[in-house]
């Protein structure tokens, strides 16, 4: 029942207007073939590879004009990929595969960052070293971020939560205080506040998804090469953009969120490489753009064991694994 009125509800979205890109005439060069990518928030330097392959022309060499979309109701994209009226979008892959099993037709084509940014804020003097030490605390997070199922279910922590204000004026006068945030933003707000804060990434839990690019199964079944194309692109983007001038993507961004500054935007982009957030532990294997099967299949089975899925997915028709480089493609539990 819940399948069928989810699919009813993609057919009304796609009946109530059609936003996708309109055709891209030829000129006397060939004609590039338009898409969109939805990002999750405004243009902000944790979509700068993206708006580096914009700028310096990447998208374009593989035959791609590309119009990047900021900001949205998170709640809605998914639909909006699903029906065609974006074409690409970035999110969180453990939430795509819960709405893949709700009937919602998403693929995962590639990681941008090998792993979540998410993470708790604290302040050094509340004593807390560990995620357990969170256990019978009040904490401020986002309602329905899969994270909160997992602390509390699977290691069984006892959280007194309220819902996620996105503000922190709160934190900022109370020294027990703790709250969800990214480690690119929050905390560099509060060291300027002269705040001595602690981080710990929510991955350390164990729980340690991609997050990602995606799009949906009609667009990976017609247009193969289309999605390729700007797999090889984005990931282009993203090396250049975080080993060497940014300019390009800052100016885009800029231009877009007139609120970021160069100051701000190399403090977050040097957040992002301290955190190793795009390639991830190099000396253990990681690299841009890989998945890991076997990282993919513990999520899926963490999923089933806190009761967000109720069976197994296919991750092979889940996950683009075909359309990536063969060398970002791993498993590391096949490895003798």
């Amino acid at each position: 029942m819940r399948r069928t009125a989810l699919l009813l509800l993609l057919a009304l979205l796609a009946a109530c207007g059609d936003d996708s890109p309109a055709p891209v005439e030829a000129g006397s060069a060939t004609a590039l073939h338009p898409v969109i990518l939805q990002t999750d928030w405004y243009a902000q330097p944790e979509h700068g590879g993206f708006y580096q392959a914009l700028a310096k022309g990447y998208y374009a060499e593989e035959g791609l004009a590309v119009e990047i979309r900021p900001g949205a109701n998170l709640n809605t994209i998914p639909q909006l990929v699903a029906t065609g009226r974006v074409t690409f979008a970035v999110g969180a892959l453990e939430r795509m595969l819960i709405q893949r099993e709700q009937g919602i037709p998403l693929v995962s084509m590639f990681p941008y960052f090998q792993h979540d940014p998410q993470c708790v804020l604290f302040h050094k003097a509340s004593g807390i070293q560990t995620l357990s030490d969170l256990d019978g605390r009040e904490v401020m997070m986002q309602p329905g971020l899969i994270y909160i199922d997992f602390l509390q279910t699977a290691l069984g922590l006892d959280l007194h939560l309220i819902p996620m204000d996105w503000s922190l004026a709160r934190f900022m006068q109370d020294e027990q205080f703790v709250q969800q945030c990214f480690l690119t933003s929050e905390p560099l707000v509060v060291r300027r506040n002269g705040i001595d804060a602690g981080v710990i990434p929510m991955a350390e839990s164990g729980f340690d998804p991609y997050r990602h690019v995606y799009t949906n199964e009609e667009q990976i079944k017609l247009h193969p090469a289309e999605v390729a194309a700007f797999t090889r692109a984005s990931l282009r983007g993203w090396r250049d953009f975080m080993q060497n001038d940014p300019t390009p993507a800052y100016t885009l961004i800029m231009q877009s969120n007139p609120e970021q500054t160069i100051e701000l935007m190399n403090e977050i982009r040097a957040e992002m490489q301290r955190y190793s957030l795009t390639d991830g532990d190099v000396a253990s294997g990681e690299a841009l753009g890989q998945y890991d099967k076997a990282r993919i299949r513990t999520v899926m089975e963490q999923l089933l064991q806190i009761g967000l899925l109720q069976q197994p997915l296919d991750l092979d028709a889940s996950v683009a694994y075909a359309l990536l480089p063969p060398e970002l493609v791993i498993d590391s539990a096949a490895t003798p």
